[in-house]
């Protein structure tokens, strides 16, 4: 059975002895009744299954995280393929210190950084990429040349991700794409990739205010080529300072001419900008992976939906049709929540009773549902103890 905002209310006004109209702001107590719900249970009722946007990737390790995420409880990542569900596939929550500092396989984090969050993953068993250039040289695979507003290309060993440099140059104030480019690389066969692989490259951004996307190309020549744009990164957050990793899908490139996907040696990476003159951008290791879908199965934040099945934050104001995402007992708990929040804001000649008899009426609920429902969320684990090695000098 399901409930929506006006069974709620009906409920409350019962519990208030008909004075629900007494009330100053009922949608902002139902609000910050289900805050506190939320606050304290893991109902089953709010468990989603989400895919993990594109899947995961080897090497790399941030991903957009589910909009409605509950604090960082995560229940499970599961593998498209149910077959390969096993105890090997397993994976477990860590702090973010830990999961920097080791990346080991099966670690899941949540990142929150300037109020963005990123679902940080390493992945179990993912097939490696296959490198087009690692971008370490201007010469050592192929050429790479600076053109259009492109100037000052040069070798950068102090800033980079990958390797032992970078590519760095400058953009002019005299246009608004600036790019470099190599067309006499070593080719690789990226057949196994057409339509289901992504590129990734790694770019420092040295102004989010004159950088409005970067493009790629990939293809056997600069006349044979496919193309896609980036706006956002990887993990589908905005553009920041310094190093930035994109993603560029195959599947929905542009394609020009006819490329040759048996031999891939042609690479272009593009900074469109807005003519301001800008010093300083790096490119670095151009990798084409294989995705392995899976989803993520989690507790959400969001604790109602609309009758179109929109699970919303918070219930729509106008409109009380809006469904709770509780079942029967679940039901319960928020009544009793909203019956005590009610009781001490009406202050009436029972409100010492109604406050004290919803107080344990909810503590009764709220404990039996629990001890009913135990969380399914992992719980966030770092070793014990691990062996030190003493690293010669």
């Amino acid at each position: 059975m399901s409930f929506n905002i006006s069974d709620l209310k009906d409920r409350i006004n019962a519990k208030v002895h008909n004075s629900i109209n007494k009330l100053v702001d009922v949608d902002g107590l139902i609000i910050e009744a289900g805050n506190n719900l939320l606050l304290d249970v893991d109902a089953p009722s709010t468990i989603r299954v989400t895919q993990l946007s594109n899947g995961l990737y080897d090497a790399v390790y941030s991903y957009a995280c589910p909009a409605d995420l509950k604090e960082d409880k995560m229940i499970s990542v599961i593998p498209q393929n149910p077959l390969n569900q096993t105890p090997a596939n397993n994976y477990n929550a860590t702090y973010s210190k830990e999961f920097d500092l080791r990346k080991e396989p099966g670690a899941l984090s949540v990142e929150d950084n300037s109020t963005i969050r990123t679902l940080r993953a390493s992945g179990i068993g993912l097939r490696a990429g296959v490198t087009l250039n690692d971008s370490n040289s201007l010469t050592t695979n192929g050429t790479w040349a600076a053109t259009s507003n492109a100037t000052n290309l040069a070798v950068d060993t102090i800033n980079f991700v990958s390797g032992n440099a970078s590519l760095k140059f400058d953009l002019s104030a005299s246009g608004s794409t600036g790019y470099i480019e190599n067309s006499t690389m070593q080719s690789v066969d990226l057949t196994d990739y057409v339509n289901t692989g992504s590129a990734f490259v790694y770019v420092y951004i040295p102004s989010i205010t004159t950088i409005t996307s970067i493009s790629l190309r990939w293809g056997s020549d600069s006349s044979n080529y496919y193309s896609a744009t980036a706006t956002t990164t990887q993990d589908a957050t905005s553009f920041v300072v310094g190093w930035n990793l994109l993603r560029f899908d195959w599947n929905g490139a542009t394609t020009t001419g006819t490329p040759v996907n048996t031999a891939i040696d042609y690479a272009r990476v593009t900074f469109a900008y807005n003519g301001t003159a800008t010093p300083s951008c790096r490119v670095d290791n151009i990798v084409f992976r294989l995705p392995a879908i899976a989803n993520l199965r989690y507790y959400s934040n969001y604790l109602y939906r609309s009758v179109a099945g929109t699970w919303l934050e918070q219930p729509t104001s106008t409109d009380d049709s809006d469904i709770i995402n509780l079942d029967t007992t679940g039901f319960n708990m928020l009544v009793a929540e909203c019956g005590y929040l009610a009781s001490q804001e009406l202050a009436g000649e029972d409100s010492s009773f109604d406050v004290d008899f919803f107080r344990k009426e909810r503590d009764r609920v709220w404990g039996q549902y629990k001890t009913n429902n135990k969380s399914q969320a992992l719980k966030r684990r770092e070793p014990y103890y691990r062996a030190y090695v003493r690293h010669k000098r």
